[in-house]
């Protein structure tokens, strides 16, 4: 073979090799972002209530894909097993406990530990004088361990409590249709709780 010359089987190499080259350089543009990670979809539960039936006093509507799960002093679980999440509710018997004052102070305090995490915490204040069930309901944002929190009270026998919480790292870009559903459960427990006298 003389010199310079090419041989047959090199050309289709070196072709691929250009074409190569140039599909590369075709493809790179100068607002490229890298793609984020994806998730797997998350299946919500249904939204068909049932009035709760419980000793405690206190009632609300419990989503039917739900597990309440009493424990003591009317303390309990709301376990929503297909989304691993849980609402845990404490209770306290104004009556018993004395002072108003300092149970919310408690609670709001409860509330603003998270914001050590979150990005921003949300405030919505909840009214209803004629089931005599004032509270607010806390939304954070971010990757706080609890996203919802809420309380509700009459001012002056019922107290009520609930946080939000999953059974997973708290992360809000792949919880967030998760957060938006519990968020409307919580806001749905609170416009149906009613307490028992």
């Amino acid at each position: 073979m003389k010199k310079g010359a090419y041989s047959a089987s090199r050309l289709p190499y070196r072709q691929w090799l250009l074409l190569s080259v140039l599909v590369l350089i075709g493809a790179c543009t100068e607002d490229y972002q890298p793609k984020p990670e994806g998730y797997f979809r998350i299946g919500l539960p249904g939204t068909t209530y049932t009035q709760l039936e419980t000793d405690c006093p206190y009632t609300f509507q419990l989503n039917n894909s739900a597990q309440f799960k009493p424990k003591k002093d009317c303390w309990a679980d709301i376990y929503y097993g297909k989304i691993r999440g849980t609402i845990q509710l404490t209770y306290k018997d104004l009556k018993a406990e004395g002072d108003l004052d300092n149970v919310l102070k408690e609670a709001q305090e409860l509330a603003y530990k998270h914001t050590v995490a979150a990005q921003g915490i949300g405030e919505k204040l909840y009214l209803n004088p004629e089931r005599k069930v004032y509270g607010i309901l806390y939304q954070m944002q971010g990757n706080a361990a609890s996203s919802a929190q809420f309380y509700a009270t009459d001012s002056t026998q019922h107290f009520l409590r609930g946080v939000l919480y999953f059974y997973s790292a708290p992360n809000a870009d792949s919880l967030q249709p998760v957060n938006a559903f519990m968020y409307d459960e919580m806001v749905h427990l609170m416009e149906s709780l009613e307490w028992k006298n």
